[in-house]
């Protein structure tokens, strides 16, 4: 009856209030073409106060407790392309955009699953239905025809269709089940990383394509649509990533900035600090930065922004000897314009690419939130929203804006200093430079007023 108030991405919330049984659980809605497994992002309110609403509200619904938390396989209701069928895990729920169909005897769900991603039910239910909606009554129209003969390779194959596509979808941080970035596992350079995941990626999915065929193929013969279907499967309709070089690595960048927040640990796999108490051995190798607060520069030299902290961790990860092949191949991979180093070009990319990239991927719903005085950059900083406390306003602040407003008032009058002795194009650049400074300097003491303003109000937010 209301999603705002009842539902979130799973990554908004402390992951402690998140599973069967707890205030938020996992929630089936649907969502973009992609069959077997994965499209799990969503969580519902599922409290004692949240499941009464849904009770007595006139609007809003709740499915009936025989079937919380049951095995099943769901669809997105409403589609602009194709039908396709996921695995429901028995930890979630679903609502009417993700409807749901259970089955009686589960050794035929794999069988029933392989039959719903097959050419025959997208050919059936384009003559059930002419919309692009997909009701319940359309899908228990399709007609479930058992050949013993072909039961146990059907169920086989759906399996590992199953485990394929979740080795994909937990391959990238907004899954639930996330553990490491397939760049950070143990090889010598992100190049020979990158390498490795391209191969592993290429073989998911040639497999997967080869067993969409191999379905098909059965279920056509099972069904005696050899004239109207073939089995053949277009690239575009498997539903597993290619590794692409200039995502992946925009990733890798993302997974460790969340390193270096303390989201992700190299120690441990999946979520490090996500809310809750504060657990310090779980950092033995590399400790993350100390508030959660984390400067972005225009120049690369400040030990303490977030640029220079990506490069240590860099270093750590992959080991000095092989630094310089592993920030060129960053480089080259983002993006590398004329006359820029590496380092200058990661640098650009977290000053001006990072944050649209981050919103875009958590679909307007980031994890770090950016401070930023505007166009001009007088002043930037990234804070991880899961480590904020009534304090981080006040402390951004005094440690970070006060010393950065400070920093760049005397580069001010250190340059107004060289202006006043300088002649020809000398003047001329340095006054350039003056002007592209005085912005960025007269940007800053204006947000430090709003800053400062809401720094004394001491504002909590509720995780």
């Amino acid at each position: 009856g209301n999603n705002d108030r009842f539902m979130r991405s799973w990554w908004e919330v402390t992951d402690y209030y998140i599973g069967p049984e707890k205030k938020w659980v996992l929630c089936a809605r649907g969502g973009a073409y992609r069959k077997w497994y994965g499209n799990i992002e969503e969580i519902i309110d599922w409290s004692e106060d949240a499941r009464r609403h849904y009770h007595q509200d006139h609007v809003a619904r709740i499915i009936p407790q025989y079937i919380w938390y049951k095995l099943g396989f769901t669809w997105s209701r409403i589609t602009s392309y194709k039908p396709s069928f996921r695995l429901q895990p028995n930890t979630m729920l679903f609502e009417m955009t993700g409807l749901t169909l259970f089955v009686n005897e589960m050794d035929k769900l794999p069988y029933i699953l392989g039959l719903m991603n097959s050419k025959v039910t997208e050919y059936l239910l384009g003559i059930i239905t002419q919309v692009m909606t997909i009701q319940l009554r359309d899908v228990q129209t399709i007609p479930v025809k058992y050949e013993q003969t072909h039961f146990p390779v059907c169920t086989s194959i759906t399996y590992k269709n199953i485990e394929i596509s979740r080795a994909d979808w937990d391959s990238f941080e907004t899954s639930w089940d996330f553990t490491r970035h397939p760049l950070v596992r143990g090889a010598s350079t992100a190049a020979e990383a990158f390498r490795a995941w391209e191969a592993e990626c290429a073989g998911r999915f040639s497999q997967l394509k080869a067993n969409e065929e191999e379905l098909n193929r059965i279920f056509i013969d099972i069904y005696g649509l050899q004239d109207e279907l073939t089995p053949e499967v277009d690239d575009k309709d498997v539903t597993v990533r290619p590794a692409d070089r200039k995502r992946d690595v925009k990733s890798l960048i993302s997974y460790l900035i969340g390193v270096v927040m303390g989201r992700y640990s190299l120690d441990i796999p999946g979520l490090a600090y996500a809310g809750g108490e504060w657990d310090a051995s779980k950092y033995q190798n590399y400790h993350p930065d100390e508030d959660g607060i984390i400067p972005i520069y225009r120049g690369i030299g400040m030990e303490d922004g977030l640029t220079a902290q990506i490069i240590g961790l860099l270093k750590f990860i992959y080991s000095e000897d092989t630094y310089r092949q592993n920030i060129d191949f960053i480089a080259e991979s983002i993006g590398h314009n004329n006359n820029e180093s590496s380092e200058e070009a990661l640098n650009r990319y977290l000053n001006d690419g990072f944050f649209a990239a981050h919103l875009k991927i958590y679909q307007k719903r980031p994890i770090y939130w950016f401070f930023s005085s505007g166009k001009n950059s007088g002043f930037k900083c990234l804070v991880y929203m899961h480590r904020y406390t009534r304090d981080t306003l006040a402390r951004i602040n005094s440690r970070y804006f006060l010393p950065e407003s400070t920093r760049l008032k005397n580069e001010l009058e250190e340059l107004a200093g060289r202006l006043a002795k300088a002649e020809g194009r000398d003047r001329v650049r340095l006054e350039k430079e003056r002007q592209k400074l005085a912005a960025s300097y007269n940007e800053a003491i204006e947000y430090g007023q709003v800053l400062d303003h809401m720094a004394n109000q001491y504002i909590e937010i509720d995780l």
